[in-house]
């Protein structure tokens, strides 16, 4: 019965080879099949349905259930659809022809079952230009959806399922031994044969991946196998010399491999930990907040429903903005044109990008007086942080050729791009203003320019600390950038709410999430579309942080523990008191922390014994060659006119050495000590400490070469006692 069916429908197809339009008006007079291939998809496919029933195009909707095992046939039976089932999965090209053969209309529409955010515009873009003849094929481009997928189909379209094709050229591509090298068959048939292809933007769409569906083991595994068939039929494309980009696809195919499985993880982990997050509990009224952004935007894609908010409350708010965004290249480009980009156009950038940040945060009810901009060069911060603390050397700007600050909406136009000058400057802004509350972007943020915000803020703090141990703000800090967490997806962004990157959870750090009040949220959305220069170029980052709250990490009062009894007989710390502990770091929370887990920090600690200073940092492995170990120490003056000292030194077990990238003039190298053990380096630096000096900032990284694999963010510690 079934057979008979499929062969009496393809033998009056076959008859229907010539296209019949309506005179004057280039439409098909017959309407299209839409045919959805389908293996246990129940808990998706109704949805697509009911999307492709809004469209009156739509003649029929087929759905062919290859070997579904779950209820996917009676649940598409149900929405209305045409059910066709297959006893055995015979992959998904076979399905698709299975499909088409049974359809009754000219054209062809394919559609996954597991699409999230399909809308009937949607399928009318599919559609339209087969229906007035304008092309023979339409391959539909998922946008601003979930960033993963969006990459996936900008790279290689090859790859979507999401199609309208002329039935008769589908039939005789031969895709009925094809499984999921399907589209890859579609689009070099395309190419050889030269037909009419055109891509359709899918906005705000993607679909479910195989790790949420099945689990993550056996998502990885169908993954495997999907790509399997990809890669396999790629292969013998080559050799057939049919135009394709192998190479591109492959690279691509083995990342996403990783990346969309460690994006399911960290997902996971995010959303188990949020359930127990609580509410920032914010005064009411009579507070003063200062926001550090280190660009404009940054402070509204983090914190713009706090200060709008705040200041409904009528709290003080302040906002400092590092840099103009005055190095985005890509966006000077976008904006510009596509020639070539001087110093003037990047200037000229980071003016416009200063009034957009004056609008936006107009919108959230920021004075302009209150906008504090101090004009230091984007992409510069962590250079000058980490190498530009002499007065007679600053760092110039490798896109405005700048060296000091250029624009006159300055707190101090002229000031040379130097660490001791920006230092200087963030302590003159608190001492004026004290703030109760302090917002900045996290030591931990992988931006440069964001975890050095992070690091000169905790530095001004343990400045103005060291001279005034009365001032005490509380600080939080925020992300924007790490790892993928910022490829979470974004349909329905604004009913889901906001999670902290799973792994940032495992530091020990307590975690705050700041509900916002649908008119909040308006008006946060309404401040990011002020940033007009970066919708143009990353309109999905940008509406990812359009939801329904805001998370804050608060960092804890840390000290540099004094503990002379724990020293042992020979010089080195007998234990280590837990207090000592300057940061935890989950095992494994980057991908390539995971090819060298003697690379992979799981723990800092620092203790004062006597007069050295001891440095031990775990790690989840042993320890050993290539890894090379880095600490870097600043130590704070007390006095206003003092000097940073810094210490960065490297320690790699292959060449069983200390080598150093800075030290004071005067401090004596040789005396510094190295213990590697089974899981920890110890260092031991005699005569670190100097009287006088209040605070230190501390961090630690691995790396390979100059690939770097681990790092302990940049922390504030007070010596001898006391806090934050």
């Amino acid at each position: 019965m079934f057979c008979s069916e499929i062969n009496r429908n393809y033998e009056i197809d076959k008859k229907v080879q010539e296209r019949k339009t309506v005179a004057g008006a280039g439409r098909y007079q017959r309407g299209v099949s839409a045919v959805i291939p389908a293996y246990n998809e129940a808990a998706t496919v109704g949805k697509v349905i009911e999307t492709l029933k809004q469209v009156a195009s739509i003649a029929e909707i087929i759905v062919v259930s290859d070997g579904s095992e779950d209820a996917t046939a009676s649940i598409a039976r149900r929405h209305g659809a045409r059910v066709i089932e297959l006893e055995i999965n015979g992959g998904k090209g076979a399905a698709m022809t299975v499909g088409a053969r049974a359809a009754r209309e000219d054209i062809l529409l394919f559609l996954d079952a597991d699409l999230e955010g399909l809308t009937a515009a949607h399928v009318e873009a599919l559609v339209a230009p087969l229906l007035t003849d304008s092309a023979d094929m339409t391959v539909g481009i998922f946008s601003r959806g979930r960033s993963l997928t969006d990459l996936a189909q900008v790279v290689a379209p090859h790859l979507s399922g999401q199609r309208a094709i002329r039935k008769e050229l589908f039939l005789a591509v031969g895709a009925e031994k094809s499984r999921f090298e399907v589209e890859v068959l579609l689009t070099s048939e395309a190419r050889a044969r030269r037909w009419r292809v055109q891509k359709i933007p899918l906005a705000n769409m993607t679909h479910i991946m195989k790790e949420e569906k099945r689990g993550l083991y056996r998502g990885v595994i169908a993954r495997m196998g999907m790509y399997k068939d990809i890669l396999g039929y790629i292969l013998r494309l080559t050799r057939k010399k049919i135009k394709t980009r192998p190479v591109a696809i492959l690279f691509l195919l083995l990342f996403l491999v990783a990346a969309l499985n460690y994006d399911i993880l960290t997902m996971r982990a995010a959303a188990a930990a949020a359930r127990n997050i609580p509410v920032l509990d914010l005064p009411d009224g009579g507070n003063r907040i200062l926001v550090i952004s280190p660009h404009p935007d940054d402070e509204t894609l983090g914190a713009g429903g706090l200060i709008a908010e705040a200041r409904d409350r009528g709290d003080a708010i302040k906002v400092v903005i590092m840099t103009n965004g005055d190095g985005f290249r890509r966006g000077v480009e976008k904006f510009n044109g596509p020639l070539p980009a001087g110093s003037s156009d990047f200037l000229q950038y980071g003016r416009l990008r200063q009034q957009e940040a004056l609008a936006a945060l107009g919108t959230l009810g920021v004075k302009a007086d209150d906008v504090i901009f101090l004009g230091y060069p984007d992409g510069g911060l962590a250079p000058i942080w980490l190498g530009y603390w002499g007065q007679d050397r600053p760092y110039t700007s490798v896109y405005t050729r700048q060296a000091a600050v250029p624009y006159k909406l300055a707190f101090a136009p002229g000031e040379p791009y130097t660490a001791p000058a920006l230092l200087n400057t963030l302590v003159a802004i608190l001492k004026d203003y004290r703030p109760i509350d302090i917002y900045v972007t996290d030591t931990n943020d992988s931006h440069p320019d964001h975890w050095a915000t992070g690091a000169f803020t905790l530095a001004a703090i343990g400045k103005v600390r060291g001279e005034d141990p009365s001032f005490r703000p509380y600080l939080y800090t925020f992300v924007i950038h790490t790892g993928t967490w910022q490829m979470l997806p974004v349909i329905e962004r604004q009913a889901k709410p906001l999670l902290p990157p799973g792994y940032f959870l495992g530091r020990g750090t307590p975690w705050y999430q700041l509900p916002l009040s649908p008119a909040t949220l308006a008006r946060k959305k309404k401040a990011l579309a002020a940033y007009r220069t970066q919708e143009l170029v990353m309109p999905t980052f940008l509406a990812n942080f359009e939801r329904p709250n805001e998370v804050f990490s608060h960092l804890p009062d840390q000290q540099l523990v004094q503990d002379d009894s724990s020293a042992g007989g020979d010089g080195e710390p007998a234990y280590w008191p837990d207090s000592a502990r300057v940061a935890l770091d989950p095992a494994g929370d980057q991908l390539t922390r995971k090819l060298e887990n003697g690379g992979d920090l799981k723990a800092a600690y620092l203790l004062q014994a006597g007069k050295t200073t001891y440095v031990r940092l775990d790690t989840w492995g042993r320890p050993g060659f290539p890894v090379t170990y880095t600490a870097s120490i600043y130590l704070l003056p007390g006095e206003p006119e003092g000097q940073v000292r810094r210490f960065l030194l490297q320690v790699d077990p292959g060449e069983r050495q200390v080598r150093w990238l800075a030290r004071p003039t005067g401090y004596n190298p040789g005396a510094v000590r190295v213990i590697y053990r089974e899981h920890s380096v110890e260092i031991a630096l005699p005569g670190l400490v100097s009287p006088g000096e209040h605070y230190l900032m501390f961090a630690a990284a691995t790396s390979i070469g100059k690939i770097p694999l681990d790092r302990i963010p940049w922390r504030l510690l007070r010596v001898g006692g006391g806090g934050l």
